[in-house]
C-alpha cells in the first residue's frame, strides 16, 4: 500500500475519531444540562470564524467543538499577551501554535494545544510576577507546584499541594507536565482530559509558556561545566533514582555527593525553585537556545538559534496575529526540516469542552 493511502486512512479515521467525539460531548452535555452560567462566548469575544458550524480544512473534519477549544485557547494567548505587554516581556508563538500561523493563518486542523516560547530571562521575570496578574477564572499551574509521593518525608513539605502519585510518574515521566520546568494558564470554566484518570490537578484548557535555556557548544570551559551541573540538578529534581543510580555505581557527576544527598531530601517544590534560579543564573547570549527537557531527559538534542530571536515579526493566527521569531522560516526549518510538509499527529485529549467546567465534570462524570 502507497503511501499516499496510508495518509488517506489516517485522515479518514481522523475525521471519524473528530465526529465521534463530537457527538459523546453533544450527549455529555445533554447529560449535564446546562453549562454553568459565566462560560460564554461574550466572555471571551469570537476569534474562530463560523465557530458554530463544522467545516472541512485542508481535507480534516474541524468540528464546531474543536473550534470551541480553540477559541478558548486564543482567549488564554490574550490573556498572556495582556501580562506579558503590561510588563514589557518579549514572547514568540512555536512548535504547532507556530506552524500553525506560518502554514494554515490559524490552527493545524488537527491540533489541540498552543505553544508559547519564552527566553529564559523574560520567563523568569514572568515566572516572579504571574502569581499576582492570575485571576479567576483563570488557574496558574506552574510545574513545581506539586508534591511527589516517593519523596522524602519532610516538615518542608506543603500538604495542600497537589500531589503526583507513583503510579502517574511512572506512566507519564518524563514527556509530561509537571516533570520539566513549564508554566500553564488554565480556564476553570472548561475542561480538558489530558490525563484520563488522574483527578488530583487541575485540567482545564490550557497555554503551555516554556522557558528557552543556553544550549551547547560552548565558547568557555566553565560554561560547558555549568551546563554538565545544571543537567545533574535537573535529573536529581525530576528523578532522583536515576542521580542515586549514578551514585551508587559511583559515577563521576560534578556535584559532590553529600550535596546532592542535600539536595534530594528537599520537597519537589523546593527543588524545582532551586533548578529555576540556576537555570536562570547560567544564562547568557550564545549560540544556541531550546528546551533543558530534550537534552536532560528525553535526549532529542533539538535546538534553536538564538539570533532567530533577535528580533520580532506578526503572523495572522486566525481572527488575531502573533508574534513570531523573525526568521521563522529557518527557525522552524532547523527544528523540524520541511516544515511546509503537513505531518499528521493525533490530539492530546479525546475529551474536552470549553463549556462545561473541570470540577463540574470531575464531580458528575469522569471520577463518580
Amino acid at each position: 500500500m502507497g503511501k499516499g493511502a496510508t495518509r488517506l486512512e489516517a485522515i479518514t479515521r481522523q475525521n471519524e475519531l473528530l465526529q465521534e467525539q463530537n457527538d459523546l460531548l453533544r450527549e455529555q452535555n445533554a447529560l449535564l444540562q446546562q453549562p454553568s452560567a459565566g462560560s460564554r462566548y461574550g466572555d471571551y469575544g469570537i476569534f474562530i470564524d463560523n465557530i458554530e458550524r463544522d467545516e472541512m480544512r485542508s481535507g480534516i473534519l474541524v468540528t464546531s467543538h474543536r473550534k470551541k477549544l480553540w477559541n478558548v485557547q486564543i482567549n488564554l494567548i490574550k490573556e498572556f499577551d495582556r501580562i506579558c505587554r503590561k510588563h514589557n516581556l518579549r514572547w514568540f508563538a512555536a512548535g504547532g501554535t507556530l506552524i500553525g500561523a506560518a502554514r494554515h493563518k490559524g490552527f493545524i486542523p488537527w491540533d489541540d494545544d498552543v505553544d508559547v516560547v519564552m527566553l529564559r530571562p523574560e520567563y523568569e521575570k514572568f515566572r516572579r510576577i504571574v502569581a499576582s496578574e492570575i485571576k479567576p477564572p483563570y488557574h496558574l499551574d506552574i510545574w513545581y507546584n506539586y508534591r511527589r509521593e516517593d519523596d522524602e518525608p519532610s516538615d518542608l513539605t506543603d500538604m495542600s499541594l497537589p500531589l503526583i502519585s507513583r503510579d502517574y510518574f511512572k506512566k507519564y515521566y518524563p514527556i509530561c507536565f509537571p516533570f520539566f520546568p513549564l508554566i500553564k494558564i488554565r480556564d476553570t470554566r472548561t475542561f480538558f482530559l489530558e490525563f484520563v484518570g488522574e483527578s488530583t490537578f487541575n485540567q482545564g484548557i490550557f497555554l503551555d509558556i516554556f522557558p528557552l535555556d543556553v544550549l551547547p557548544p560552548f565558547a568557555e570551559e566553565q560554561q560547558r561545566i555549568n551546563f554538565e551541573i545544571a543537567r545533574v540538578i535537573y535529573a536529581a529534581t525530576v528523578n532522583p533514582a536515576l542521580i542515586r543510580d549514578a551514585m551508587q555505581k559511583n559515577q563521576r557527576l560534578l556535584v559532590d555527593y553529600g550535596s546532592l544527598q542535600k539536595f534530594m531530601s528537599l520537597p519537589y517544590k523546593q527543588r524545582g525553585l532551586q533548578l529555576e534560579n540556576l537555570l536562570a543564573k547560567n544564562f547568557f547570549p550564545t549560540e544556541r537556545v531550546g528546551d533543558m527537557r530534550d537534552w536532560c531527559i528525553v535526549q532529542k538534542r533539538r535546538f534553536y538559534h538564538l539570533k532567530a530571536f533577535s528580533d520580532v515579526t506578526y503572523l495572522p493566527f486566525e481572527k488575531i496575529e502573533l508574534p513570531a521569531p523573525v526568521d521563522y522560516d529557518s527557525f522552524l526549518t532547523d527544528f523540524y526540516g520541511d516544515w511546509r510538509k503537513p505531518v499528521f499527529t493525533y490530539t492530546h485529549a479525546r475529551y474536552y469542552s470549553a463549556e462545561i467546567p473541570w470540577e463540574e465534570y470531575k464531580q458528575k462524570t469522569a471520577f463518580k
